[in-house]
């Protein structure tokens, strides 16, 4: 166990380093190490003619799977699929083949069961690439090639800055991909978007670093939290969700939008928070109406939406998203201001160490000692 990591006890943690330092990460993103890793893997998968691919992932490394795939499948025409790694490796695909990519996502390239899934993929004869942040890790060294993000390890528990840098590097080898197989009108569009998204999230963390510690007064009662999504942003709210319970210390879930409406909603309390992410797309005229719906209700609400679209009155918090961002790019944009409402969350309003989630206690050190033995 890292010392220094139990010494901190005042702001900021190092999540909070981490968070307001991913727009230097993802800048870092554009520059000759990673474009050369991205071009290498484009010419791979352009040679071996890949008809099919595979994003897999634990946890942070999952739902960003999810955020990338809507972007891949747009932009190269490859059919996608997002997969949990562990169930993958018990349930694996029959399409497998040579004609096939596998993804496989771990900040730390030593998540448990990645080297076996990559040992099973090459045994099928399909093309195996890390997406890691750790150079001389297990994942690294054992696949066929690998995306190796900057930053390095993180001393933090919960992922920040590793979850969309993996997203941003994987959405240009998906652009890279898509000019080379797919040309079509408006792909550069999305590269200049994709350049641009660093400098608009450094403004955006600024803005919400200022607005968050009066605007979540409103919050610090809530005993709970539902996060809901639709299409890439269903990735945002498993994250946000996962974000919250880990930093905040209270149960949080994740819907999509529609799923939400047809039950959970009806659990609805006074106690209760409600983030809703509607980014441009065609659930956010709908996502604008369970905002209110859920006010009506009596929850707590909070939604994150583009600047220029204006908000119903009945909001509790409202954060203001840049504008002009094609939806499968959004989740780099949409994640940053939960995992800030999370983490003044958790300093004003609970008192808890967002660095370390509850590791420090010795039931949960017992706890995860005999799910690891599992």
């Amino acid at each position: 166990m890292n010392k220094d990591i139990n010494k901190r006890d005042k702001h900021p943690f190092f999540i909070w380093e981490s968070i307001i330092k991913s727009p230097e990460i993802l800048e870092e993103c554009l520059m000759q190490d990673v474009t050369r890793q991205v071009k290498k893997v484009a010419e791979r998968v352009i040679e071996k003619q890949i008809n099919r691919i595979y994003l897999l992932g634990t946890a942070a490394s999952y739902f960003a799977s999810m955020a990338e795939r809507f972007t891949f499948e747009k932009l190269t025409k490859v059919p996608t699929q997002a997969i949990l790694t562990s169930e993958f490796k018990a349930y694996p695909p029959l399409e497998l083949n040579s004609k096939s990519a596998v993804f496989i996502h771990s900040h730390s390239g030593r998540t448990a069961g990645d080297i076996e899934v990559v040992k099973y993929v090459k045994d099928r004869g399909a093309y195996a690439v890390g997406v890691t942040d750790i150079k001389e890790s297990a994942l690294a060294n054992c696949v066929d090639d690998v995306i190796i993000g900057p930053g390095g390890k993180k001393p933090e528990l919960p992922a920040t800055r590793t979850y969309t840098s993996a997203i941003f590097r994987m959405i240009q080898l998906a652009i890279k991909l898509g000019k080379e197989l797919y040309p079509q009108e408006g792909i550069n569009q999305y590269e200049i978007v994709l350049q641009k998204i660093p400098q608009l999230l450094t403004s955006l963390i600024q803005k919400c670093g200022l607005e968050f510690p009066k605007s979540i007064e409103s919050l610090l009662d809530c005993k709970s939290f539902f996060v809901i999504g639709s299409g890439p942003n269903y990735a945002t709210a498993h994250e946000a969700a996962i974000g919250f319970s880990q930093s905040m210390g209270v149960p949080a879930q994740s819907f999509q939008l529609q799923n939400f409406i047809n039950g959970p909603i009806h659990t609805l309390r006074s106690h209760m928070g409600v983030v809703l992410i509607a980014a441009d797309g065609p659930f956010q005229k709908k996502m604008l109406s369970a905002a209110s719906a859920c006010n009506v209700i009596g929850a707590k609400v909070i939604l994150l939406l583009p600047e220029n679209v204006d908000p119903p009155d009945e909001v509790d918090v409202v954060i203001k998203l840049p504008s002009g961002i094609p939806e499968t790019l959004s989740p780099l944009i949409t994640i940053s201001p939960l995992w800030q409402l999370a983490y003044q969350f958790a300093i004003l309003g609970r008192g808890c160490h967002p660095d370390r989630l509850s590791m420090d206690l010795p039931e949960f050190r017992e706890a995860f000692n005999i799910i690891k033995k599992g």
